[in-house]
């Protein structure tokens, strides 16, 4: 191994640096919430032809999550290569980027001066400075201004102004677009106004359901004041060219258990995924050596629709809801695979895939809570130039960033606790370099809570307990 000592503080820059002209480009698709127990069970039946494509060809493998199994958590390790208490997302209440404390492989790549680009990983808002595009991941500060999972709600009770939260004072719009929805129609996005704040602009819309039952989704904030864009201005040329605002967060689960809510949460989920897609897909042709993309469909899905695809391990599920929702999950799956699919088609030229999973699912251990739960066994597959497709020993969440480094042809930092996945460099055949460190430069994390508006979120999309009071800067906690 070749060492070089305290790069930033008397080390040359590292090989591979050649500011983005040439060398090998990393494509890393994160399937958040996906395991090999439904995506290899698919794929043995002709299934995924874009996954099956890139597993046959590639070295691949159970990737192994760590305690806290929360997404943001197990993202933030992912992409430094440290554990939680190094790198400092540990819980919901340091959430954010704010609360990370080292170097992540974008804040690398571009010191490296290698094009990078970040899309929809967990813990990144608000956006931080990359050589490229960021849009943020959620948790983001009032992202949904309320609504949740969204409501349901008859036309006499929006021209009655029955109406709760986001949607009390926007009676007239929302009834004016209910008038002209068939059975199954989706309205288009539109603006509505924010109670007490005149500077936010949020949009939402509706789905007529049948005669007088109608689904409004979450009420979006979508101005540039969420900070979740960088440059600033991306966000805005995303909105133009997608023809419809950019979702950086979509509904949550926190109502899976009410009756009504299947019929309508998928088809928005997938809506708020594609939209996602649509956007990555629009920086594929600028210069990037580095290009990191988190699609969240098969975890959103997959918390409230997995019982309904394991009926058997659950007690008292209704058998007529599981036969109906019984293919979502695989549904996502589906979904994900074409997502997938789009964006390798879109790219011209060699270029290496990662595939990683934050964690994997299974049934929940409570038979009367028709949910599924996060377990430790992820996915994780490389393909790419000289590889070919072999099963690999399984591979711990830290080991992440040191492999993207090392097909980057950027040194491994000594003090990751992760190491190159051994097959990788087998077949690539170039030995590992190694760097003492790559901090240093005096990047210090917020050890202080996320605001309350960002827990009121958490809580009422299902991520933490309703009755957890929010923390505050002192340590002292409050109601909402």
């Amino acid at each position: 191994m070749a060492l070089c000592v305290g790069f930033g503080g008397g080390c040359t820059k590292p090989s591979g640096q050649d500011s983005g002209g040439s060398g090998p480009r990393v494509l890393v698709f994160g399937i958040d919430g996906g395991t090999w127990d439904v995506a290899r069970v698919m794929m043995d039946e002709g299934e995924l032809p874009n996954l099956k494509k890139l597993y046959d060809s590639g070295i691949r493998g159970v990737l192994e999550s760590r305690h806290p199994a929360i997404s943001p958590v197990v993202w933030s390790t992912i992409f430094t290569g440290k554990s939680h208490e190094v790198h400092g997302v540990e819980n919901w209440k340091t959430s954010q980027s704010s609360h990370r404390a080292v170097k992540a492989v974008w804040d690398i790549s571009s010191g490296a001066d290698l094009p990078t680009s970040v899309f929809n990983v967990p813990s990144t808002w608000p956006a931080t400075e990359v050589d490229g595009v960021m849009l943020s991941g959620f948790p983001l500060s009032g992202s949904t201004i309320a609504g949740n999972t969204g409501d349901v709600i008859s036309a006499g009770d929006a021209a009655a102004g029955k109406l709760t939260g986001c949607y009390t004072v926007n009676k007239d719009a929302i009834v004016a677009q209910i008038s002209s929805l068939g059975i199954g129609e989706w309205s288009a996005y539109f603006e509505i106004e924010v109670r007490n704040r005149p500077n936010w602009v949020a949009q939402m819309r509706i789905m007529r359901l049948e005669d007088d039952k109608f689904y409004v989704t979450p009420c979006y904030r979508v101005d540039d004041g969420m900070n979740m864009s960088f440059p600033p201005e991306v966000r805005a040329r995303v909105d133009e060219e997608l023809g419809e605002p950019y979702i950086p967060e979509g509904p949550g689960w926190s109502k899976h258990a009410e009756p009504d809510t299947p019929n309508y949460l998928y088809a928005h989920l997938v809506q708020v995924a594609r939209n996602q897609t649509r956007a990555v897909q629009m920086f594929l042709g600028d210069p990037w050596r580095l290009l990191i993309y988190i699609n969240t469909l098969v975890d959103r899905v997959s918390h409230p629709y997995w019982a309904y695809s394991q009926p058997d391990n659950y007690d008292g599920l209704d058998r007529e809801k599981a036969a109906m929702y019984k293919d979502a999950v695989r549904d996502a799956y589906r979904e994900t695979d074409i997502h997938l699919g789009d964006l390798i088609d879109s790219i011209e030229g060699e270029f290496y895939t990662v595939i990683a999973s934050d964690h994997g699912f299974h049934s929940s251990k409570n038979k009367k809570m028709f949910i599924g739960t996060h377990n430790f066994d992820g996915v994780f597959l490389v393909s790419g130039p000289g590889l070919e497709g072999v099963d690999a020993d399984r591979v711990f969440i830290e080991d992440i960033a040191p492999t993207v480094l090392y097909l980057l042809e950027l040194p491994v930092g000594r003090d990751m606790k992760g190491k190159v996945i051994p097959e990788v460099a087998a077949a690539v055949g170039r030995p590992v370099t190694v760097i003492a460190t790559y901090e240093g430069d005096g990047r210090e994390g917020s050890t202080d809570p996320v605001d309350a508006k960002t827990w009121l979120q958490l809580q009422t999309m299902g991520y933490v307990d309703p009755d957890e009071p929010a923390p505050t800067k002192s340590g002292k906690e409050k109601k909402n």
